[in-house]
């Protein structure tokens, strides 16, 4: 009898755990189900391969050795 006792709260809380209660879960967390299949594709802009560059805006390379003074 206590072994049937012992199997029966197991299965109990196995299928609460397993969200076999009669209430549905509250999750906080949960997100609208998003349709992959039939998703439109996200445009991207295109790329300029012949836009000119401003050597100006471009820094140069920092000495690390010149930048700390000797003590």
């Amino acid at each position: 009898m206590k072994k049937l006792f012992v199997f029966a709260v197991a299965a109990g809380m196995f299928f609460v755990a397993c969200n076999g209660g009669s209430t549905p879960a509250a999750d906080s967390a949960a997100t609208a189900p998003v349709d992959t299949m039939n998703a439109a594709p996200v445009a991207t802009a295109p790329v300029d391969s012949a836009a000119h560059v401003d050597s100006a805006a471009v820094t140069a390379p920092v000495d690390s050795a010149a930048a700390t003074p000797a003590k």
